[in-house]
């Protein structure tokens, strides 16, 4: 692959986890997909895609060339394509010590679980629990019906003599003094059953955990073993293992599958080999996850949770530009009152400025409220829109206007209606979108659904209008997670369009065209219905 005028070779190296592929980057890309549809065709039909990369180097001779990578373990069938080859290459796993000795805890865990002392004492128990339970029941309702009958005799005595009554109450207590003895001697009898019934079956139990407990140390002693084999080159010349890079980074362990993404691979092949990086651009190939939002052939950045401490290591010598998150894209820009009186103040924030300072920006719609209104106690924001969401936001100016609208809030009597332009027509013309959502640990601050642990998420949508390339549409979120509306959109079990210029979770632009266009609430101390709206800053 060669240069011309229009793919120029940058000055600097792009900021890996924010960025967009530079031409020549997509154009070696573009290399690789086109090889990839003739060469393994089937890898779009697997169950799901999966991440690749290339790595446009410079050799020291000045000619240009890439390299290509994919993440995930070693897989033969895609060796076809010469692709770099992993970090380290693992030896089988029986090759280490600890894996001898976790094979063996298995063996003798599984030997255990299987074992016929263990399969009796299982069911032994739950045989002894059903019946002392069922037991227990019957003593207990025969000796309530046993003391309903001598409340029926005290109750007929004042007919006796009062002698003969006396008499009576007097078999009567001691015969309900007996049957309360024999009623709880006969429950400690079953109980103790069950003790030993327990006892037993705790005994293999005891066994099995002490066994577990061992494998579980036996593994982390693997895990160190494998993180201090991967050896991780940096611009500098520099090793590092995955331990210590983690560590270095505030990071106690490595998580699963460190240095198994395609870009610490394709940086660790250029190192190796004298090879400078150029330019980087990863991309998704196949189908698309269920939780994750990939789209096949489309760009992304590599991912934080795994890659920024290595990534962070190996960009040492090498010129990076500066992470592009850290400028304040909201300076200069005005923050519009659009109502306001002594208890709470509503402004329009423009896309690009923060709703709350951040660790490295402290421009935001909270700071410059504060320099307007000095004397305002109490926490200020009752609810954020995204950095690159413009739009209608609520500032209260007391602690206790504060609480009363987050109350509103909580009751979901807020309103409020966003509008948004879809990268794509969509069919549907109004609905909802239910799908829950938690973040993305590897890959901070994104959102992903996961119905096991997510949070409820419901959207309602309505098509304003169409065109052959977008969709301008309406949208109520009944919810108020984060990233809500954007992956509502963008998943490919809604609509499936992300919004234009959705830097996370499609294709970045000049803005992300979501806006807050209007918000109804109850003044929470005038208790007038209010309704704030604003222009829609983009059109289709």
């Amino acid at each position: 692959m060669t240069t011309n005028g229009k793919d120029p070779i940058p000055d600097s190296f792009e900021y890996p986890h924010f960025y967009t592929p530079i031409a020549i980057a997509k154009k070696a890309a573009n290399d690789l997909q086109n090889r990839l549809e003739q060469n393994l065709p089937e890898l779009v039909h697997q169950p799901t895609g999966r991440m690749l990369g290339v790595l446009v180097v410079q050799n020291k001779e000045g000619n240009l060339g890439y390299l290509s990578a994919y993440s995930g373990e070693l897989q033969t069938n895609l060796e076809i394509i010469p692709f770099v080859p992993p970090v380290h290459q693992l030896p089988k796993g029986e090759d280490f010590p600890e894996m001898a000795a976790i094979n063996a805890i298995n063996e003798e865990v599984r030997a255990l679980e299987e074992s016929e002392g263990f399969i009796r004492a299982k069911q032994h128990l739950i045989k002894i629990t059903k019946e002392t339970k069922e037991n227990i029941l019957v003593a207990k309702k025969a000796a309530k019906k046993r003391k309903s009958e001598r409340d029926r005799l005290r109750r007929e005595s004042i007919h006796f003599s009062e002698k003969e009554r006396q008499q009576l109450l007097e078999d009567l207590a001691k015969q309900g003094a007996n049957e309360g003895m024999d009623l709880r001697r006969f429950t400690r009898s079953e109980n103790l059953r069950l003790e030993k019934a327990i006892a037993a079956h705790k005994e293999f139990e005891k066994r099995i955990e002490s066994l577990k407990a061992l494998r579980k140390a036996k593994s982390n002693e693997l895990q160190d073993s494998i993180f201090r084999s991967f050896i991780f080159l940096n611009g500098e010349g520099e090793g590092k293992s995955a331990k210590t890079v983690f560590t270095d980074f505030g990071v106690d362990v490595p998580p699963a599958g460190a240095g198994e993404c395609a870009a610490p691979k394709l940086f660790q092949y250029a190192f190796k080999n004298g090879l400078k990086p150029v330019a980087l651009a990863e991309f998704w190939w196949g189908p698309s996850p269920n939780s994750e939002i990939r789209e096949h052939g489309n760009f992304y950045p590599a991912c934080k949770g795994k890659c920024q401490p290595i990534l962070a290591h190996m960009l040492k010598g090498i010129q990076v530009k500066p992470n592009p998150l850290l400028e304040n894209f909201g300076a200069g820009k005005k923050l519009e009152i659009l109502f306001e009186d002594e208890h709470l103040v509503v402004v329009n924030k423009p896309t690009g400025m923060l709703s709350v300072p951040g660790r490295h920006i402290k421009d935001s719609v909270k700071s410059r409220i504060l320099e307007k209104y000095p004397k305002a106690t109490g926490p200020l924001i009752v609810h954020r829109l995204d950095q690159d969401t413009s739009g209608i936001i609520i500032v209260t100016l007391s602690k206790k206007v504060n609480k009363l609208l987050q109350q509103q809030f909580l009751e979901r009597t807020i309103r409020k209606t966003y509008f948004a332009v879809l990268e794509k027509p969509i069919a549907t013309t109004t609905g909802e979108i239910s799908l829950p959502l938690i973040l993305d640990i590897n890959n901070r601050p994104m959102q992903m659904v996961h119905y096991e642990h997510g949070k409820p998420a419901l959207t309602r949508f309505q098509v304003i209008k169409k065109t052959a390339r977008q969709t301008l549409i309406k949208l109520n979120p009944i919810t108020g997670r984060s990233h809500q509306l954007r992956v509502h959109c963008a998943h490919k079990l809604g609509l499936h369009a992300p919004i234009v210029g959705d830097n996370l979770y499609g294709t970045p632009s000049e803005r992300l065209c979501l806006h807050a266009q209007q918000i109804e609430f109850m003044h929470p101390v005038s208790k007038e219905e209010m309704t704030i709206s604003t222009e829609i800053p983009f059109d289709i």
